[in-house]
């Protein structure tokens, strides 16, 4: 039976843009409504939603009828009770579960963004073949042209430089192949494919013992795919495949000055330590030069800091790893460190 008292309301039915005036009234775990035309329909609690309102009135929808809408007065929330449904404050879902539970699932799902951001450079790298690195840092060393320093004594001496602190990396199928370039400009950079490039300043304002640990650092960077990993987290997987398709020529600068995570950075540091000790040369010389680079004029150094951002804390932790004990050798031998300096002088 329905229970009164009746109470007027005004009905949006979802379909005319008028409203309609009804009388509402509770019937069982229904609302039943009427008009004095004979006309009657009746509504399950379960498909009301308490929408927000006026302070003088309620609103309530229907979650099987767009656009429905029934305009109560406040005081119908004392006489209609658990049939208007729950308040949609927030949402749909926020609602269900409350705003509390709702900002903690929030902040879950954020940080899982993050960090699948963070870490899916890092688990993806591994994954693409070095076939495809190889054709790109191929055609960024074929684009320097004239620039590339040719003398082949001076590239025999730098393959072994390469070859001292890590052995066997200069030969075999995926073998790391290292240029010289005459550019004025103090750098050396890990390119996709096992390609490393050293600018003629590294060469030459410097010595064999410290370039070899400024090799060793992307000697490192190249063996953990650090630059796989920095091109996805700078260029993304759409322009990855693109350049990976042929588009060298747009990204090549770019390329050449990639930037890594701290993590990155001290990991090759760690590595490029190892292999100084391996090869028995001193960490001396990699720690004073990291110092100089990081006082120098900015002219100097700032194309090497853009890439290879310093701090005295590595500097340090090259200089603590000197061993008074040791006995340490020269990187090359006097002739091939002479060659090496030269390597610019002749092109061809």
């Amino acid at each position: 039976m329905r229970s009164e008292p009746l109470i007027d309301a005004k009905l949006y039915d979802g379909i005319t843009a008028h409203p309609q005036e009804v009388k509402v009234s509770r019937f069982g775990d229904a609302l039943l409504l009427s008009q004095e035309s004979g006309w009657s329909d009746r509504v399950n609690a379960a498909l009301l939603q308490r929408l927000d309102g006026g302070r003088s009135s309620l609103r309530l929808g229907r979650t099987d009828v767009a656009g429905w809408r029934l305009i109560l007065p406040e005081t119908a929330a004392d006489e209609l009770g658990t049939l208007l449904g729950h308040q949609e404050r927030y949402g749909r879902w926020i609602d269900r579960i409350g705003l509390v539970p709702a900002l903690v699932v929030s902040a879950l799902v954020t940080a899982s963004v993050v960090g699948v951001g963070y870490l899916a450079p890092h688990c993806l790298a591994p994954h693409v073949p070095m076939s495809w690195e190889r054709n790109v840092g191929g055609a960024i060393v074929g684009d320097f042209g004239k620039l590339r320093c040719r003398d082949a004594a001076g590239q025999r001496a730098l393959e072994a430089l390469v070859d001292r602190v890590s052995p066997g990396a200069a030969g075999g199928p995926n073998a790391i192949k290292v240029a010289a370039l005459d550019v004025p400009v103090f750098n050396a950079a890990a390119l996709p494919g096992g390609y490393i490039v050293v600018f003629k300043p590294a060469i030459t304002e410097t010595d064999p013992d410290a370039l070899a640990g400024v090799l060793a650092h992307e000697v490192a960077h190249v063996q953990r795919r650090h630059v796989t990993e920095a091109l996805i987290r700078e260029l993304g997987i759409g322009a990855l495949i693109r350049l990976f398709a042929g588009n060298v020529g747009a990204n090549a600068e770019q390329i050449v000055s990639l930037s890594y995570t701290r993590a990155n950075e001290a990991q090759a540091d760690s590595d490029a330590i190892d292999m100084l000790k391996r090869a028995h040369i001193s960490p001396q010389p990699t720690a004073q030069l990291f110092r100089r680079l990081s006082k120098e004029a900015p002219e100097f150094s700032a194309e090497f800091l853009n890439s290879h951002p310093l701090s005295s804390e590595r500097a340090a932790k090259f200089a603590t790893s000197f061993d008074p004990h040791a006995r340490y050798q020269p990187a090359l031998s006097r002739d091939q460190a002479d060659a090496l300096f030269d390597i610019c002088r002749k092109k061809r």
